[in-house]
């Protein structure tokens, strides 16, 4: 089973819608902050000093809750300073507190000598918090007082879009523009508004004018470069991105993200790798880009580059599980499952709640034959999360392969119960069934499959192939395996199930056209040229028979039923054949340790 159907979380993801939506005003500024209390006395207390200091040098360091909370110790020392205050809002903004921020703006307003930039801070923490009413109303006021500011009027603007009162926004953008007529903003947010009703040609309009008053401004060449993908005109949208890099901004990440992500979903990953590489050589310590850089290697299948790139981003996250997960994954693809199962083991450490975590390493340690360590993180798995399909399919491969089909019977029965409607969990029970000659049980599996998902084509090639190889309801036979190669039709083991139902059937002529195609599709399928071999038989072309014999013990030396064939035919011994000598001789000796002295390896 392949393991690529488990989907990892990946913490950066590299294909994201590039559209930008109509909110834009800006995040709180702390220049803005600042304004309001100059010339204002900063701190009375020594102890609002002390915390305010403390606070600072948190907030230096980035250290954003712990400044916070600095800053309001002082504040309960000095509750007049306007200088604190205006730091506190500001922070619990930044930190999402909208809630509390606009409590503290209020405040600040009230007992602000010259309030303005305070009032427009809060019309944006409105915004922020999506009360777009109350946004428009403080901006109103704000006009009332600073009739003639340019951003009040644009800014109203967008929140009155956000309204959908667009007639109004527009009215509003156009008496910033009136103001200021060579600020490219309003041109911009007129280009916003229209891209989001739909009126691309006329947001591309507007984002032109807004780039025609500035060359540089890079916002109007993303916006129409977005506009563009959202036409699906992929061809205008790199171009755009590839003037951001040669013209405007050769340090754009954006731009470059975005090209990035144009080329990899065109398959074109050279080039992708090539706008990421570059853009690395400005930034070397940006670890999302070099994620991305490496995932673009693993879409090529170039996993030691892919690991190159991922072994650097962990040991600058060490404690990001997501990428010792990630890391896990590309070892695991590469073979390398040692360093596989380091990674994982780094994981389960970090949470031993991940459950995929447990499904790969279970996987890995039974890559390494370590089946009894696999089961044992495997059923951890089930146990975290009872309706996990690939826990359950793993471990019953397990128990498959060690031929316990018992517990891989009481496995899919357990599954059954947490997923009564999965199909996989049926079919895979089916197929226990068979190994354990329970046919009835196996058909009433298959049939539950098929009525789950209809579509499902193993388990119509598998319940066809199953009546015919019984040469039981060969008509169904036939029409479980036709929908099964509708839906997959260069499926060799399909075709060679249609040629033996055909064969089944006394359709020597069909059955030999399909047989020999499946033996072309899948060369080295030993059921398929003994398959070829009994219809070369049939046709008394016995020559040709017995080489698809050889040809077929060549690849499983201990198929039985076809030695006793080959010698009943009147082939003779299998190991007279020099190229079945060797592989004969050890099949012998191993069936001779096996069985009494008195019994022959094979059944005459």
């Amino acid at each position: 089973m392949a393991l690529r159907s488990i989907i990892l979380i990946i913490s950066s993801v590299i294909f994201v819608n590039a559209c930008m939506p109509v909110k834009q005003i800006s995040s709180v500024r702390t220049d803005e902050t600042l304004e309001i209390a100059q010339d204002v006395q900063i701190v009375n207390s020594p102890e609002a000093y002390y915390n305010y200091l403390q606070g600072y040098m948190d907030e230096q360091d980035g250290n954003l809750k712990e400044a916070l909370k600095k800053y309001e110790t002082a504040l309960s020392f000095d509750e007049k300073s306007l200088f604190i205050l205006s730091r506190v809002a500001t922070l619990q903004a930044k930190l999402g507190q909208l809630e509390s921020a606009i409590e503290s703006m209020t405040k600040l307003i009230a007992v602000a000598p010259r309030p303005n930039p305070a009032i427009f801070l809060l019309a944006e923490m409105y915004f922020s918090a999506g009360d777009y009413e109350k946004s428009v109303e403080t901006f109103n006021q704000l006009i009332e007082r600073e009739p003639g500011s340019v951003k009040v009027y644009f800014n109203r603007g967008i929140a009155l879009a956000n309204l959908k009162r667009l007639g109004e926004a527009e009215e509003s953008i156009w008496k910033g523009i009136k103001l200021d007529p060579d600020n490219p903003t309003g041109y911009v947010y007129l280009g916003d508004i229209y891209s989001e009703q739909g009126k691309t040609g006329k947001a591309r309009k507007y984002y032109k004018k807004a780039i025609a008053r500035k060359k540089n401004y890079e916002q109007p060449y993303l916006k129409m470069a977005a506009v563009y993908l959202k036409e699906k005109d992929y061809n205008n949208a790199e171009r755009v991105y590839k003037e951001i890099l040669e013209d405007v901004n050769p340090y754009s990440r954006d731009a470059a993200v975005q090209l990035m992500q144009l080329y990899a979903q065109d398959k074109k990953f050279d080039k992708a790798i090539t706008v990421m590489e570059r853009a690395l050589e400005h930034n070397p310590r940006d670890f999302d880009l070099l994620f991305k850089l490496s995932y673009l290697y693993k879409e090529m299948k170039d996993y030691p580059k892919a690991i190159q790139k991922a072994v650097t981003v962990v040991a600058a996250r060490p404690a990001d599980t997501r990428m010792h997960a990630y890391l896990g994954y590309l070892y695991e693809e590469a073979g390398e499952y040692d360093n596989a199962e380091k990674e994982y083991l780094k994981v389960i450490e970090g949470d031993p709640s991940d459950i995929d975590a447990h499904i790969h390493l279970g996987f890995v340690l039974a890559k390494r034959g370590e089946k009894d360590s696999a089961i044992v993180y495997l059923k951890k798995a089930i146990e975290l999360d009872p309706k996990r399909p690939n826990a359950y399919l793993i471990l019953g491969m397990l128990y498959s392969q060690e031929k316990r089909f018992s517990n891989a019977k009481d496995l899919y029965l357990s599954a059954i119960e947490s997923m009564p409607d999965s199909p996989d969990m049926h079919f895979n029970l089916g197929i226990v069934y068979d190994k354990l000659e329970m046919f009835d049980d196996m058909v009433r599996e298959m049939e539950k499959t098929i009525e789950l998902d209809p579509e499902h084509e193993n388990a119509l090639n598998y319940l066809g192939y199953s009546y015919a190889d019984r040469g039981i309801k060969l008509d169904t036979a036939v029409e479980l395996i036709t929908k099964a190669l509708g839906r997959n039709p260069d499926n060799g083991a399909y075709v060679d199930s249609l040629g033996w139902a055909y064969y089944k059937k006394g359709l020597i002529e069909p059955a030999f056209e399909q047989l020999k195609r499946a033996s072309q599709l899948m060369p080295d399928d030993p059921t398929i040229l003994e398959h070829l071999g009994d219809v070369y038989l049939e046709k008394n072309m016995r020559s040709e028979a017995r080489s698809e014999w050889i040809k077929a013990l060549e690849l499983d030396i201990e198929n039985e039923k076809l030695i006793n064939k080959f010698i009943k035919t009147g082939f003779g011994e299998p190991g007279e054949e020099e190229r079945l000598k060797i592989k004969y001789e050890e099949y012998i000796k191993k069936k001779s340790l096996q069985q009494p002295e008195s019994e022959s390896p094979v059944s005459q």
